[in-house]
């Protein structure tokens, strides 16, 4: 309740300070994403001037595949995330230039075989890039990737359903990870 609670103060203060007009707003959904074990994502962006917009975003995956014969494979997340893009020739269409900070509780495991389990928080910084093609003045689709680097809190486990313990708990490290990827679609107010 405290991730929905927070991601609707960051809407509100969006659209209190900034001043909301057409062509100004944006909002997305990452179908990447939704590739992703089935994660469900969504942005909004707020214009600030003619080269620069402000971005909040979440995801959320609550779900859980398989069975305890065969093993579970889950990528759990819930993650908000606040950031900003530079637009070198207009807002929402060509190439951008993107930084935000971002926080992820996560619990992921049995992907690719591997029964490792490992749960925690991590908070940290992505650069990233990409391009907004537009298909039509309001709807445009949009690519990109980034890298994510930052500091976790975790504790790892034997396997997702046995829950023994492999690490101590509050283990904690810095990590560079690949970060987003992005194939969304995107409206514009």
């Amino acid at each position: 309740m405290g991730m929905v609670r927070l991601i609707s103060i960051i809407v509100i203060i969006f659209f209190a300070v900034l001043n909301v007009s057409a062509q100004r707003v944006a909002v997305s959904a990452n179908l990447a994403d939704m590739a992703n074990f089935g994660t469900l994502s969504g942005e909004i962006s707020v214009a600030a001037s003619r080269h620069i917009s402000v971005n909040a975003g979440v995801r959320y995956n609550p779900w859980q595949y398989g069975s305890q014969e065969k093993g579970y494979i889950q990528n759990r997340k819930r993650e908000a995330s606040l950031g900003v893009r530079y637009w070198p020739w207009n807002i929402f269409s060509s190439w951008w230039f993107g930084m935000r900070t971002q926080v992820r509780e996560y619990n992921c495991g049995g992907v690719f075989g591997r029964q490792i389990t490992e749960e925690g928080v991590a908070v940290g910084a992505e650069a990233a890039f990409g391009y907004s093609y537009m298909i039509h003045s309001r709807f445009n689709i949009e690519f990109g990737a980034g890298i994510w680097g930052g500091h976790r809190w975790y504790t790892r486990y034997d396997c997702p359903h046995c829950g023994t313990i492999l690490s101590e708990d509050n283990a904690h490290g810095w990590f560079v990870i690949p970060g987003e990827l992005i194939v969304s679609l995107v409206y514009i107010f």
